[in-house]
């Protein structure tokens, strides 16, 4: 088998499972995949739909635009720019959710297929590789570290899920380099400076952590419900943001905002470590803007940690 036809299988079944969860197809698939053998065996059907529902529905959102637009909201401008490329390659621009884990997935299955058969053709293929390239520097390699970083964060991850989401990074920085070429630097959303504000409290920042491509990663609520336990802290109910807040609320009541923001911080330095799998690769421009981003985050919870914000009235 020729290498972008083992590509093309490879992201056509992973991204099956992404979009669609364990189907009795899918199980019998991924039943011979090495060190999954034993997760498929163990997992019932009731407890894949779960963990599925879980980790992709309760915890995070596996859309490009989750992670990658200025407000956290998944659809436009990016999602935009997806159904742009889409188009381009010869798929259906109208697909519903273009930017989720699993279509982009399937978009690269696509074209390492198209790839695979002008090789055997003994066709020209530089502008199939021009477009996989476009696919992995302008949109999955720009979110997909982040979301495996997310995954790998939340009190129970998902052991199929998780080894997917591992592949599936293994696999796109392995087609990568081996189309060549240096990725174009790009930048993430504008920063918003949020302790600038002399008015900024702690709802304001927990708004600004809760935003993966403000924060330069996703806080998962199980992630943040650990936290809280592990120091006795009651975070509250609701949305990330409101997590947040009730952990840094409760912090200052107890007097314990240095070692929350601690241990926040730890995650953090967890995210910036699995985008060092791209500067190993020689895929540096790529992981720069989530790295510069990480950095800021630290240096605005070093701040917190020195008592700059003040709670709102």
């Amino acid at each position: 088998m020729s290498p972008p036809l083992a590509h093309s299988r490879g992201f056509a079944l992973l991204g099956d499972l992404f979009l669609q969860g364990l189907t009795p197809r899918a199980r019998e698939a991924w039943a011979q995949v090495p060190d999954a053998e034993a997760l498929i065996a163990a997992l019932a059907e009731e407890a894949a739909a779960e963990q599925y529902t879980r980790a992709f529905t309760l915890e995070l959102a596996p859309f490009e635009s989750a992670f990658l637009s200025h407000d956290g909201l998944v659809g436009g401008d990016i999602a935009a720019s997806v159904r742009e490329l889409r188009a381009r390659c010869g798929l259906d621009p109208a697909t519903d959710a273009p930017d989720h884990l699993g279509e982009e997935l399937r978009w690269m299955s696509f074209l390492t297929g198209a790839a695979a058969d002008a090789a055997r053709d003994r066709m020209p293929a530089q502008a199939i590789h021009e477009l996989e390239r476009a696919v992995l520097d302008e949109h999955l390699l720009r979110w997909l570290p982040a979301l495996v970083a997310s995954l790998r964060a939340q009190s129970e991850p998902p052991p199929l899920l998780a080894l997917a989401a591992d592949l599936s990074l293994a696999l796109a920085v392995h087609r990568r380099v081996e189309l060549g070429g240096a990725p174009t630097p790009w930048s993430l959303a504008p920063l918003t400076p949020v302790l600038d504000d002399e008015r900024a409290g702690l709802r304001r920042i927990a708004e600004h952590l809760a935003i993966p491509a403000q924060a330069g990663g996703c806080f998962c609520r199980s992630t943040l419900v650990g936290i809280g336990r592990a120091f006795e802290l009651p975070a509250g109910f609701g949305a990330r943001a409101d997590l947040l807040e009730g952990l840094l609320r409760s912090a200052a009541h107890y007097g314990r905002v240095p070692e929350l923001c601690a241990a926040v911080d730890a995650q953090v330095v967890a995210w910036d470590l699995e985008w060092g799998l791209l500067d190993q690769a020689g895929l540096a421009p790529l992981a720069a803007p989530w790295h510069a981003r990480i950095a800021e985050t630290r240096r605005l919870l070093e701040r917190v940690a020195g008592g700059s914000p003040k709670p709102e009235r």
